[in-house]
């Protein structure tokens, strides 16, 4: 299983322009001051002191990382229980312990994603508003594949709530009388501690463990575009901005040139 931090898509020499594209953007916003995103004090991400917006970024990524490192794991375990079942070895009451606490982390997991993307969301939307020309910049760029569509974290999350709703109803448990995941999820480990109802937990556990991986597969992805559009677009703000400076700095010297203006 793999286990390595995450490897962004972007090479180490685009990666070191970007950050300092990035750090310059800094300088001139308050997006990197000891930023704070409100949402469950349990996944909050807070950055003490954080210098640099790229910096704030990556936090996520590694963040992201580590709930897929752990949604793989439990994607094996659930499978395995669920092998048990199918095969018929059946499951012994000593493990029915494990099972419940292996759902929980299944459904924590979820939770978990949930509160990451709307924390990458918000950031999404504050460079957006300290950078109000990076919507003219995708909008340049909207022929290319690489370009981030617009609300894509918000159809993200909801597609992750179909899926949960789709697993549980395929397990036969009716989630029409919840009126949120966070009951329907608790409502599925509950089940897990009765005979007929495990069956049912450990099916739909299952599901929404391998709808966790491939989710957080598709923010890993999310996140490392978003990192490259912003980093790419202040990269060229960067670059507009010293061909600016060289062109000003040379207009001075060539004045200095000229010498004193004679009288007529």
């Amino acid at each position: 299983m793999n286990t390595e931090l995450l490897k962004s898509p972007i090479s180490s020499a685009r990666k070191s322009r970007i950050r300092n594209a990035l750090v310059l953007a800094m300088k001139s916003t308050s997006l990197g001051m000891g930023l704070y995103l409100a949402s469950p004090a349990a996944y909050a991400i807070y950055c003490s002191n954080c210098s640099t917006f790229y910096q704030q970024m990556f936090e996520y990524v590694e963040a992201v990382n580590t709930a897929l490192n752990t949604a793989e794991q439990l994607q094996t375990q659930i499978q395995q229980y669920q092998n048990m079942v199918t095969q018929g070895t059946g499951l012994p009451s000593t493990m029915f312990g494990s099972i419940a606490a292996d759902l929980k982390n299944v459904a924590n997991i979820y939770t978990r994603s949930q509160s990451l993307g709307r924390q990458i969301q918000n950031m999404d939307s504050q460079f957006n508003t300290a950078f109000p020309g990076f919507q003219s910049y995708l909008n340049q760029a909207a022929n290319s594949a690489e370009v981030p569509a617009r609300e894509r974290y918000q159809k993200w999350s909801e597609q992750n709530r179909d899926s949960v709703k789709a697993a549980l109803e395929a397990a036969n448990l009716n989630t029409s009388t919840f009126e949120s995941e966070d009951t329907q999820l608790d409502h599925m480990v509950a089940r897990s501690q009765s005979a007929v109802g495990r069956m049912q937990a450990i099916q739909a556990g299952s599901e929404i463990a391998s709808q966790n991986v491939q989710q957080l597969q598709k923010l890993r992805d999310l996140l490392a575009t978003q990192i490259n559009m912003q980093g790419n677009y202040m990269a060229q703000q960067g670059d507009r901005k010293a061909a600016s400076e060289a062109a000003e700095q040379k207009f001075e010297a060539r004045r200095n040139n000229w010498g004193p203006s004679e009288d007529f």
